[in-house]
């Protein structure tokens, strides 16, 4: 690792809060400043509960659990009447799809079921709870294998408090399968993957696996999330630093790696990725590799360009091969919190 390790600050929402309004998160800002004509995301707004909630069970903040409220009223209206999730809102508030992706609906069942197991206040936890279980059947049914590593996400997190309900029985089993079928039907001596390319949230996909192995104990899930990790991590982390793929043009298996732009919300599924590693096999190097990661948002990446706005604690939209993107939307925001409060969880960042 080169460079002086950054400082971290506390974790602050009031950007985040700045992007919000009653309906919800909006989507995009034009540099610092909310970009209205954007609209609103499942996608946003589920990270958002899961950084609000977060925030609440991390400091009793009222404030936060309002937000965290606000945010999950917004997934209950995405719901439609077959139990799908709307993904895309006008400024306006009309729906502008007729459903949502299928990574969408996963990210909400990851939001739901986190609030659902958390130590929120009751009301919220059933509010919670409903939209899950609602929601939870079309994950049977999924085929984005990011869709269903967001879903297991959702499933690890409802199942502390309901490990026995009908709505989740089978389902660990069945998205472990998934995802080890992909690994087997792509995987080589040289390419260890689920794909035949890396492109985005690549760490979430060997993390659901290590989730897949806690909940239903096989030991496949952890062998094959451990090698798909180790393999992500020596293309990943270069010269000392963590550089996630770049968006423009992806990595296809014997291609070209595309360098730039990278993006927090890449980063933020390697400090996920790297923590639940190191409480599963107790290796204190993954908790390097995920204060690697954090360091990424804090200057030590491919260009030495601090990422997060010191006054406002706000989080850059990426990194170009000319610097920081310098708009601030919701995507990088709830990206960059959800990675700082997990490393503060895990006693790695100050709290």
């Amino acid at each position: 690792m080169k460079g002086d390790k950054p400082r971290y600050p506390e974790p602050n929402l009031s950007y985040l809060r700045l992007l919000s309004d009653d309906t919800g998160v909006i989507q995009h800002a034009l540099y610092g400043v909310p970009n209205r004509p954007t609209g609103y995301t499942t996608d946003d707004n589920a990270r958002a509960l899961l950084v609000a909630i977060q925030e609440y069970e991390r400091t009793g903040c009222r404030q936060a659990l309002a937000d965290a409220a606000n945010y999950l009223a917004f997934l209950y209206h995405a719901l439609t009447p077959d139990n799908h999730f709307h993904n895309l809102m006008s400024y306006d508030r009309r729906w502008i799809d007729a459903r949502g992706s299928e990574d969408s609906h996963g990210r909400a069942l990851w939001a739901a079921g986190y609030v659902a197991g958390s130590a929120a206040p009751p009301e919220i936890r059933r509010a919670a709870r409903q939209v899950f279980e609602d929601a939870v059947p079309w994950a049977r049914s999924l085929r984005s294998l990011r869709a269903i590593a967001f879903s297991m996400m959702g499933v690890a997190y409802y199942s502390r408090q309901w490990p026995e309900s009908p709505v989740i029985a089978g389902l660990p089993e069945r998205l472990s399968i998934q995802l080890l079928a992909a690994y087997q039907r792509h995987r080589s001596d040289e390419w260890r993957w689920f794909e035949n390319a890396l492109t985005y949230s690549n760490g979430m996909l060997p993390h659901a696996l290590l989730r897949g192995y806690e909940l239903t104990g096989n030991e496949q899930c952890r062998d094959v999330a451990r090698e798909a990790l180790e393999f992500l991590t020596e293309i990943l982390v270069v010269d000392g630093v963590l550089q996630p793929i770049g968006c423009h043009g992806w990595y296809a298996r014997g291609g070209t790696r595309a360098w730039f732009d990278q993006q927090p919300v890449d980063v933020m599924g390697m400090v996920l990725l790297y923590l639940t590693a190191a409480r599963i096999f107790q290796d204190e190097r993954y908790q390097e590799l995920a204060t690697l990661s954090l360091d990424w948002f804090f200057g030590r990446n491919a260009l030495g360009q601090v990422m997060v706005n010191p006054e406002t604690g706000a989080c850059y939209d990426g990194l170009t091969p000319e610097g920081v993107n310098g708009n601030q939307g919701a995507e990088s925001q709830t990206a960059y919190l959800l990675a700082h409060l997990a490393m503060v969880r895990a006693g790695l960042a100050p709290s």
